[in-house]
Formats: C-alpha cells, sequence, structure tokens
C-alpha cells in the first residue's frame, strides 16, 4: 500500500509542478496575439489545383550549347546527377529514370519508371531548352515534380551538362 501512496504522491506533486512552470512561464513572457492569423483558411476550397507560378526567365541555352564542353558536363553529372540518374543504353532506373537518349524523347516516357502526375501531365518532348529549365530549377519547370533537386543555377554547366547528355545516344540529335 505504501508504494501506491509513493507514486500516487509523485504523479500529483509533477502535475502541480507542471502547473506552477506554465503558471510562472506565462507571467515572464507574454506572447504576442496576432491581429489576423498568419494563415488564412477559406471555406470555398479551390476544387482546383492553384495556378503555377510565372515561369522564371533564363536566357536562351542554344547559344551556349556550341561551346559546351562536354568533359566538364561528364564531371559535373556525376557529382550531381549520378545518384539519381543513369546514362547507359539499356541501365536501370534509381530514384530517376535513365537519361540514355533524353534528347527528343517524349516526356514522362522511360519504361519502368514511375513519374508523378505534373510530369506525366507535362507532354511533349524534351528540348534542349526543356532540359535547361529542368535542370536550372526542377520545382519552377515543373510544380509537384518528385524531383528532389535544387538545380543548376551557373548557364555555363547547364549547358555542359546538356552537352554531355546529348552525346549519350545512338545518333545524337543536331544543336539549335
Amino acid at each position: 500500500m505504501a508504494s501506491f501512496n509513493t507514486i500516487a504522491g509523485c504523479v500529483l506533486a509533477s502535475a502541480l509542478f507542471a502547473m506552477v512552470v506554465g503558471k510562472v512561464s506565462n507571467a515572464v513572457v507574454h506572447p504576442h496575439k496576432l491581429d489576423k492569423p498568419a494563415l488564412a483558411v477559406s471555406d470555398d476550397a479551390p476544387t482546383q489545383t492553384a495556378a503555377a507560378p510565372a515561369a522564371i526567365e533564363i536566357p536562351p541555352i542554344g547559344p551556349k550549347l556550341a561551346s559546351a564542353n562536354v568533359d566538364a558536363g561528364k564531371a559535373i553529372f556525376m557529382k550531381q546527377c549520378f545518384t539519381c540518374h543513369t546514362v547507359d543504353k539499356g541501365g536501370a532506373n534509381k530514384v530517376g529514370p535513365n537519361l540514355w537518349d533524353i534528347v527528343a524523347r517524349k516526356k514522362a516516357s522511360h519504361a519502368g519508371f514511375s513519374y508523378s502526375s505534373p510530369m506525366t501531365a507535362k507532354g511533349g518532348e524534351w528540348t534542349y531548352e526543356d532540359i535547361d529549365h529542368l535542370i536550372f530549377k526542377p520545382t519552377a519547370y515543373v510544380r509537384g515534380t518528385k524531383m528532389a533537386f535544387a538545380g543548376l543555377p551557373k548557364e555555363q554547366e547547364r549547358a555542359d551538362v546538356i552537352a554531355y547528355l546529348r552525346t549519350m545516344a545512338d545518333a545524337p540529335k543536331p544543336l539549335p
């Protein structure tokens, strides 16, 4: 019986201590009440997804491709992209799809890879400009993409990677 009384006393003392600490902390720290909610919730929830933000304008990549360095692109690819993508012919998918012969390939079409719905809905074929926009900032190009890559902000690095990817094909597509 003594152990039950001891346990009950500890529980009650702990609860009393927590209440006192709460009262004292509220007396010392005065929380600032917002005039309006920081996050407004509307009863009129949209039935469709919100429109994508305006696309970020980047200069056309075509002029940079003419002087791009394939070896530098391969080095950047191996450092930044190889963790998630392969480029060998018939190569396996990783976290991302295999990128063999990516230029002019239909978007979201590599067999055996489960693309996000927004990427599947993108449609069309991969152009040099599309690849440039994707690797510049994937989430801006395809809102809702599963691609968790911050992007390559430097134009020359993107041109080098694209030039490298272009060579990963039996018949590389002509430059723009």
